[in-house]
């Protein structure tokens, strides 16, 4: 199976990055979740504590019973708050290492790579320069040129624009 999502693994800064973010989402995601869940089976025992603390007679049963649903409600609130620290730290964790790897990524490895484009660029524009000069050279060389060589020549090519404007005026 190949995998959709490729997990960026070019250097450990940017996985610990990415891995911390993966922290972070999950632990949201599991607070929902548990908070969600936790307050359902609240609402559910407080129902029937509600309904027999109503009742002005209780039996055995039903005594022991709201005694029971009591002790749910306390021990989902013990566990909510037990789930929450867990999450909370798991926050913390994701938070902390997404901090790390996206700072040593940023200061090592990005302003590295960003230096070794600028000398790259800088490697280019030079040799285009000297690229440039050889090429002015060689024009030099090859047939110096006159100037006014060169002003019959654009003047011909002027001429050539013209007449070939001519012609398409007169086709059209």
């Amino acid at each position: 199976m190949i995998p959709n999502l490729p997990i960026a693994t070019d250097n450990i800064y940017k996985f610990a990055c990415l891995f911390g973010l993966a922290i972070i989402i999950a632990s949201i995601l599991s607070f929902v979740s548990v908070y969600s869940s936790t307050l359902d089976r609240k609402v559910a025992l407080s129902e029937v504590v509600i309904s027999l603390e109503a009742k002005e007679q209780l039996t055995k049963a039903e005594e022991n019973t709201l005694e029971l649903n009591k002790k749910l409600v306390e021990v989902a609130q013990r566990n909510e708050r037990f789930a929450q620290s867990i999450i909370g730290g798991a926050f913390a964790v994701g938070l902390l290492l997404s901090i790390y790897g996206a700072y040593h990524w940023h200061t090592k490895i990005q302003a590295r790579d960003d230096l070794l484009a600028t000398l790259q660029i800088e490697r280019i524009r030079a040799e285009i320069a000297k690229l440039q000069l050889d090429t002015n050279r060689l024009n030099s060389s090859a047939g110096e040129q006159t100037e006014q060589q060169v002003v019959a020549k654009k003047n011909n090519v002027r001429v050539q624009q013209e007449n070939e404007t001519k012609t398409t005026e007169h086709i059209a």
